[in-house]
């Protein structure tokens, strides 16, 4: 099989845009959080910090403890964002960027003489000197080549930092056979198991299966069919999906653990899902809120979680109320930590039927207005009382398969 797809992945990203813009944090234990808590967790953690045994989702006293000479740098999402889009335009002065996997990773698809081991070494290091160039010295990638996008994710994987891997059919079974089962995308712990119940412990018997027991494995004829594919290099087509739910939650800083402060930063989410679902053209026909609850662990007796079903809708108004009732129901008497909203059952405009009563089609209007003042005049200066004084609660966050919309519309 060719060589058909170069995958590049930034190395420690969060971690590495704070040493990059601050060269105090260069060579030292790095946490990257997003409030200053010791009940927060890590968003990001550096190579040094790694050495400690330090993860994402490590928590804060958990790092101190390990590390006692961590620095921990609150995230600021704007910069990340302005480094990705640097680093975008880095790996398109070489080549054309094919998919943008995640803020931190994107692929690229090798043609004709591209696909030769020594022209993809080459593209590989101009890649590596366009980003060092543009982003910074600091920001350092390992780039994976292989017959298909998977490989060539797997390949990426296998040198940190600043690695180079391709994965070509002489490459295949000395390097890839090396592997664990967990470090292909998409074998998490569960599915780890069942390919055991299986009989395949090994990345060999992995490659070796035939289809059919892949399929057992995933419980679908389509997806064990994909993966014989991929693990074979062929290429595979994903089929179109659509968007299921538009979703918001943050962790609430100290001052705001009140049943005060968790309704105001919930109102505030509601805000930007209801804005959201206005700029991607979707209408929702169900609401959910939730929160969690300080040392709530596994124990859902501390945990709170209600939805509603709605008329489908768009506008501001009908979701801040829908929250509101369902906010009468809450769990109360223990320590908010972390509130959430889904809209669910989404439809595009185009498949939406608009309400025929005149306070809906005013609600809907309102709606616009504010998306069109907030655009113009800076984000939340108009909004609805309910998220009095939260206006600047529950800032963007970068999710690591998802880059924030700034657009002051919907912040």
């Amino acid at each position: 099989m060719p060589l058909r797809h170069l995958f590049i992945d930034m190395n420690s990203f969060f971690a590495s845009v704070e040493q990059q813009d601050d060269p105090n944090l260069r060579y030292r234990p790095v946490a990257v959080i997003p409030t200053r808590a010791e009940t927060t967790s890590c968003i990001a953690a550096s190579y040094e910090a790694k050495a400690y045994g330090i993860r994402t989702g490590t928590p804060v006293w958990e790092a101190r403890k390990l590390c006692p000479q961590i620095a921990f740098v609150t995230g600021d999402h704007r910069r990340y964002v302005t480094m990705h889009n640097r680093i975008l335009a880095a790996v398109r002065s070489v080549i054309p960027i094919e998919n943008v996997v995640s803020i931190d990773e994107m692929s690229c698809r090798l043609t004709g003489a591209e696909r030769e081991p020594q022209k993809v070494t080459a593209i590989a290091q101009q890649i590596k000197s366009a980003i060092r160039a543009l982003a910074g010295d600091y920001m350092g990638c390992s780039i994976g080549a292989g017959p298909s996008v998977l490989l060539a994710k797997v390949a990426a994987d296998m040198q940190k930092p600043d690695g180079l891997t391709t994965l070509t059919d002489a490459d295949l079974p000395h390097k890839l056979h090396k592997l664990r089962l967990n470090d292909f995308p998409g074998v998490g712990p569960r599915m780890e198991r069942r390919l055991k119940l299986y009989g395949i412990f090994t990345t060999s018997q992995f490659c070796a299966a035939p289809a059919r027991t892949l399929a057992e494995v995933w419980g679908s004829k389509v997806h064990g069919e994909r993966w014989y594919r991929l693990l074979h290099g062929e290429e595979v087509t994903d089929a179109p999906t659509r968007r299921q739910t538009v979703s918001h939650s943050h962790v609430l800083p100290p001052e705001l653990r009140t049943d005060a402060g968790a309704y105001g930063v919930l109102m505030r989410l509601v805000h930007k899902a209801a804005a959201r679902l206005r700029k991607i053209d979707y209408w929702a026909g169900s609401l959910s809120v939730g929160v969690r609850f300080l040392g709530a662990g596994r124990d859902d007796s501390v945990r709170w979680d209600e939805s509603v079903r709605l008329p489908r809708c768009r506008d501001t108004p009908a979701f801040v109320a829908a929250a509101a009732k369902l906010w009468e129901h809450r769990t109360r008497g223990h320590t908010p930590f972390k509130v959430g909203t889904v809209l669910s059952e989404l439809v595009p405009a185009r498949s939406a039927t608009p309400s025929l009563f005149d306070e809906d089609r005013q609600a809907e209007d309102l709606s616009h207005a504010m998306d069109n003042a907030n655009a113009e005049f800076g984000s939340s200066v108009v909004y609805l009382g309910a998220m009095f004084g939260m206006r600047d609660a529950a800032p963007s966050r970068v999710a690591f398969t998802q880059i924030p919309d700034f657009d002051r519309r919907v912040n």
